[in-house]
Parts: C-alpha cells; sequence; structure tokens
C-alpha cells in the first residue's frame, strides 16, 4: 500500500523541526549551530523543491491517464461497441452516427432518416422499444431532449425466445357437442358409421398439423402439440368447426365440435387443467368453438368460432342435480341474497323472485336487490304490482340495506348475468363470499374467480326458465309458488323469447305450461310488457334513423342529447329485425345514466354476440348487448362498423 505524499512531507518536516529545535537550545550559540540550522533549511527547502514536482508529475501523468482512459472509451463506444447511436437536428435529419449503425441506414435519404425518427418517436411515445431494420430486430432507448437513440442488435435473443417459445407444449381436449342427443334411436350399426365419420374427418385434420392425439371415449379427443403447430391452427380460424358442421349437416346431422386447448411454460398438470376447464367454458358458451388460453396466472382466453346457435343440451337429470346441489347450498350457507344486473328486465326481477320463492322452501330467510332508482319502465309496472303485494313486497331491499344487513356466511344468488361489473352495486357483491350463478348467456371473460355453483344454459330461453325447472323438483302440495310469482317467471319468459318466437325449445313450452297450471296470469304479463304511445314514438324515430351496413344489416343510433331507457333500445333491434330481409340489427342509444348502450339482434345468421364481445360485452347469438363508458355515439358507432366488418371479413374467409 502506497503512503501519503502528504504524510510523508508532514512527517519529515515534523522531525527536521525538531533536530532545529534542539539543535537552538540544547547547544551553545556558535557557528557550527548556526551552520546546523542553515543545512537543515537548505535540506528543507530542497526536499520542498522535489517533493513539488514529484506531486506535480504524478498529477499530470494521472491527469494524462485518465484522459487516455476516457479517449479509449469514447472511442471503443463510438467505433466498437455494439451499440449503435444516432443524433439528429431540429429537422430530424441524422446528424452524426456510429459505426455499428452506418453501415445499416447509410443509404438512407433525407425523407426516409426523418420518417425513420418520426416512427421511433411514435413508437416511444407509445411505450414501444423495438424498431426493425432490413432483418436485424433492434431495442431502443430514446433521449428525446439530448436527440440521441440507442440501438441494441437483440435479433439472435429474439430468436432464442421464439424458438423457446415455438417449443412450448399445447395441451387440448376436443369434444363432441350433441354426441348423446345424435346417437339417440339410432342403431349400431348407424352409431358405427357416425363414429368412423368423426374419427376420420378429426383424424385427417390432426394429421395435417402434425398433432398427436387420442380418443379418449366416443365423444372426446385428448391432443397434444407444439406452439408453432397451434399458430397454424390459429391463423386457419380452427377451420375442423367449419368443416365437421358443414359435412355433418350434409348428412342430416347436428355434429359440432368444441376444444378447450392451453399453452405455456407452466407444469404440464396445469396446462391440462387450464385445458379442461376452456372446454368448460367453450360448452357453456353454448359449443361450436375454440377456447385458447395461456396457462400463465392473469391471462385472458381467446375465443374462436362460435358460429352456430347453441343447441339444446341441458337434461331434466342435470336440472335435477342442479336443484339438488343447489339444496345443500341453502343448507350450508346463511341468509340469501338474489341480484340481478344494473337495469334489470323482467328476466332478471322473474328469475330473482323465483329463486327467493326456492329459499322460501328451505326455510331461509331472503332478500331481493332492486336499486329503485335504476329501473325500466317495463319494471316500474312489475313493481308497482310488487308493491300491492305485501308478501313479495317485503322481500325488496335496496343495496345499502343490503350491505348492512348481510352477514359472514350469507349467500349471493346473481341471476339472469355473471359478470360481476354488471351487478346492481358492485360493492355489495365484493362483500359475499359464497355466490350462486344461474344464468342463460353464453360465458364471456368477466366471472367470478369463486363460486360454490355454477348453473349457466346458453341453450336455455331465459333464467326465468332455468329457475322455474328449479322449482319443479322442489314444489310439492305444501311447497308452492304463488300466483304472482308464477306471473313473474312467465313474463321473464315471455321477455327474453319474444313472445315465444325465437329461442324456443319443447322444454322451454313445457316450462310456460307448468307455470300456467300455477296461476300466472297471461293478461297480467302483457300488462307489463305493454308499450306506452311515447316509447312507441321514440322506437319509430329511431327505426327511421337506421343506415345499411350490408343489405342484411342496418344500425340506428340515438343522439348525445337524448337520453333512452335500454328496453326502447331493445324493443327498436326487435322492430328492425321484424323487417324484410333484414338479418342483424343494431341500435346504439345514450342511457339515462349517461352510458352509451348497444342492442344487438339477428335471425341467426350473424353472430351478434361475437361482436358485442369485441366491445366489452356478451350474450347470445341472436340476442347480445354492450355498453360503453366515456364514449359519445358516434365513437360507439365507429367501434361497432369496425366490430361487424372485422366479423364479416372472418366470416368471408372461412
Amino acid at each position: 500500500m502506497k503512503k501519503n505524499p502528504r504524510l510523508k512531507w508532514s512527517f519529515f518536516l515534523f522531525c527536521l523541526l525538531l533536530i532545529q529545535l534542539a539543535a537552538i537550545f540544547l547547544l551553545p550559540f556558535s557557528f557550527l549551530t548556526a551552520g546546523i540550522v542553515i543545512i537543515i533549511d537548505l535540506l528543507l527547502w530542497g526536499y520542498t523543491i522535489i517533493l513539488r514536482n514529484r506531486i506535480e508529475i504524478t498529477n499530470q501523468q494521472k491527469i494524462q491517464y485518465a484522459s487516455r482512459r476516457a479517449q479509449e472509451a469514447l472511442d471503443y463506444v463510438s467505433d466498437d461497441m455494439p451499440v449503435g447511436i444516432i443524433t439528429w437536428d431540429d429537422s430530424n435529419t441524422f446528424v452524426w452516427t456510429n459505426p455499428a449503425i452506418t453501415g445499416k441506414i447509410q443509404d438512407l435519404s433525407k425523407e426516409d432518416q426523418q420518417d425513420m425518427i418520426n416512427e421511433l418517436l411514435q413508437r416511444a411515445e407509445k411505450g414501444k422499444s423495438l424498431y426493425k431494420i432490413d432483418n436485424i430486430l433492434y431495442h431502443f432507448d430514446l433521449d428525446r431532449e439530448k436527440r440521441v437513440v440507442y440501438l441494441i442488435d437483440i435479433t439472435k435473443e429474439y430468436a432464442l425466445e421464439n424458438k423457446e417459445r415455438q417449443q412450448q407444449a399445447v395441451v387440448g381436449i376436443l369434444s363432441v357437442d350433441n354426441y348423446d342427443d345424435v346417437i339417440d334411436r339410432r342403431d349400431d350399426k348407424e352409431i358405427s358409421n357416425l363414429n368412423s365419420f368423426i374419427t376420420t374427418i378429426i383424424s385427417d385434420w390432426m394429421d395435417s398439423y402434425h398433432i398427436f392425439y387420442k380418443r379418449v371415449n366416443a365423444e372426446r379427443f385428448f391432443l397434444f402439440a407444439r406452439y408453432d403447430d397451434l399458430e397454424k391452427m390459429i391463423e386457419n380460424n380452427f377451420d375442423l368447426l367449419e368443416h365437421i358442421r358443414v359435412s355433418a349437416e350434409k348428412q342430416d346431422m347436428l355434429i359440432t365440435v368444441s376444444m378447450g386447448i392451453s399453452y405455456g411454460k407452466e407444469n404440464l398438470e396445469v396446462i391440462g387443467d387450464d385445458a379442461q376447464n376452456n372446454l368448460d367454458i367453450a360448452l357453456v358458451r353454448g359449443g361450436d368453438q375454440v377456447v385458447v388460453k395461456n396457462a400463465t396466472e392473469g391471462q385472458k382466453p381467446v375465443f374462436y368460432g362460435g358460429n352456430s346457435a347453441s343447441a339444446a343440451k341441458r337434461t331434466r337429470v342435470r336440472s335435477r342435480a342442479m336443484s339438488t346441489a343447489l339444496k345443500n347450498v341453502f343448507n350450508q350457507t346463511g341468509n340469501v341474497f338474489v341480484m340481478g344486473h344494473r337495469f334489470p328486465d323482467m328476466d332478471a326481477i322473474g328469475s330473482a323472485f323465483g329463486v327467493a320463492c326456492l329459499a322460501r322452501f328451505h326455510d331461509k330467510r331472503v332478500h331481493v336487490v332492486i336499486n329503485e332508482n335504476e329501473t325500466i319502465p317495463d319494471v316500474e309496472r312489475c313493481l308497482e304490482e310488487i308493491h300491492e303485494n305485501g308478501e313479495l313486497e317485503s322481500l325488496l331491499i335496496s343495496p345499502d340495506a343490503a350491505k348492512k344487513q348481510r352477514k359472514a356466511g350469507d349467500l349471493l344468488v346473481m341471476v339472469d348475468y355473471h359478470r360481476p361489473s354488471l351487478s346492481i352495486d358492485q360493492e355489495l357483491y365484493d362483500q359475499f363470499e359464497n355466490i350462486v350463478i344461474i344464468d342463460h348467456h353464453r360465458r364471456g371473460e368477466e366471472f367470478p374467480e369463486k363460486s360454490l355453483l355454477t348453473y349457466i344454459e346458453s341453450s336455455a330461453s331465459s333464467a326465468s326458465e332455468l329457475v322455474t325447472e328449479l322449482i319443479q323438483f322442489e314444489s310439492n302440495e305444501r311447497q308452492r309458488m304463488s300466483k304472482m310469482e308464477a306471473t313473474l317467471l312467465l313474463a321473464g319468459m315471455t321477455v327474453d323469447t319474444k313472445n315465444f318466437a325465437v329461442r324456443t325449445t319443447a322444454r322451454t313450452f313445457d316450462v310456460a305450461s307448468y307455470l300456467k297450471t300455477c296461476g300466472a296470469d297471461a293478461s297480467l304479463v302483457q300488462y307489463l310488457l305493454s308499450t306506452d304511445i311515447q316509447s312507441y314514438l321514440e322506437i319509430s324515430k329511431l327505426v327511421g334513423e337506421s343506415d345499411y351496413v350490408r343489405d342484411d344489416i342496418v344500425v340506428t343510433t340515438g343522439t348525445d342529447k337524448q337520453e333512452y331507457d335500454s328496453v326502447t333500445a331493445a324493443k327498436t333491434a326487435d322492430t328492425l329485425l321484424s323487417m324484410v330481409d333484414i338479418n342483424a340489427a343494431f341500435v346504439i342509444i345514450k342511457r339515462t345514466d349517461g352510458v352509451i348502450a348497444i342492442s344487438a339482434r339477428s335471425s341467426g345468421t350473424i353472430n351478434v354476440q361475437t361482436v358485442m364481445e369485441a366491445l366489452g360485452g356478451g350474450g347470445h347469438f341472436t340476442n347480445a348487448a354492450t355498453q360503453l363508458s366515456n364514449s359519445t355515439i358516434a365513437q360507439a358507432k365507429e367501434q361497432l362498423l369496425d366490430a361487424i366488418n372485422k366479423q364479416l371479413t372472418e366470416g368471408t374467409e372461412e
């Protein structure tokens, strides 16, 4: 370790001073003493000069060394370091570039340089940091004030990352929809031919993508692939769905397939469980579609297909099983709160009171949550009738009162919706840990994280139909629903089936017949669903503002100044769809709460559900809707037209 020169000098000086003082005070004054002092002073002066020169030389060497190293580093950064550097002037033209990037951009014209700088600036504003020059991919870091950009070549790293991504495991489960229904009442020979038909089409498709697959049972296939295989399937929009549907129709069979696919860097157990969950989502949404999702936590599923209306899949066995499961939930939880979606329609009201009836059968204290400040005309008339019925009125509770009365262990039953954001009161929903869902809409991305029981049947006409079936299994001589409850359930079914004209099955009419035997009042239903003159004029005005997107698709809009209720929008869409040669109708209005709402209806040839899902909504194949916050009518129409055109383009490609 080198000693500090200043410290050495101080020590030397101190020693000389001691010697000099000793010579003065201890020796008698003489020429010898004076000579010693003079010699000491000369030595002191001489050593001071030597030490000063040495320090100056040392500092100069340090400065020279530092300068040399800085220059070498600067030369390395500008000439040898594999990082491209570009500086530009006020006109976005290059001022200086280092050798690492010069060879890639030396042929750029002044206009090309300006375009490059502008694009880099735009990418930086959007939070993007990748830029490609020829076949080289760069990660760039830009300093707008200093007008300098640094570009790092990450081509090799990206290629390795991409290769790793392409090698990711993909697990899928394929299910043949309606298999049991199709083979019912067919003899062994016909079933054998059907199995050969299904196996041939599916195996040919699997082989074309080099997928390993195995038939697990008559209606399930297991498949294992790599991500690059999955990309090819996605690129072709899972053409198996269209191929098998068309081929089955030619043989007069209602056969479609659904798939749940998962991939990622997680272990195969997690990916496999996620694939099964994705298949469940596809089936709940009505089948004839593929649900693909990265198994990494927090990733959203992507939907493909769904281009045919869902066929009836539920059976009385499943309904009875759900009835038993709901009974067990009631027995294990506290008080019951029933809540529909915001601005509830008659289906939400009817199914809510139907669940209240079920809870009463099990001696549960029950509340129906309703915000009477957010209602539509039909429901307002309905609430007037309910307020005249003391027994039903006692069940009504406001969201604020429900928050105060809710206790740990209480149960929330969501009816006619499954998206938490659509709750009458989101804060009230968040307070519940025990949740049951009863809905007939196709399942979307947003879904409760945990629920004790989920009963979603997209083939059902309405939530009221599902609830009525559950009541049938619980009803007996001692436990019967009241006439008003039956009327509300029948009104809910009537609304969602458009007077039993759409989305009806034999089960729908069976349930309606049962409600009539329970005393449902058809004339009261007609009154509750009637349209007043003012609403009729509003509907007529909206119909008159219709524009054609295509010969069979119309869109009509209100204005930002005029507010409507959601029923007016729905009835307008129904009216437009009833016109000759109209296969899809979309109505955009500003709701009374300031939110832009879109109602969509289809005759069955166009999937309006996927159009609404693209805008954050959902619903059914033929009946869907969405709400847009912080938007104008014009902006909503532009987004809607983009979604429609995308849907039409994808349909053309298929």
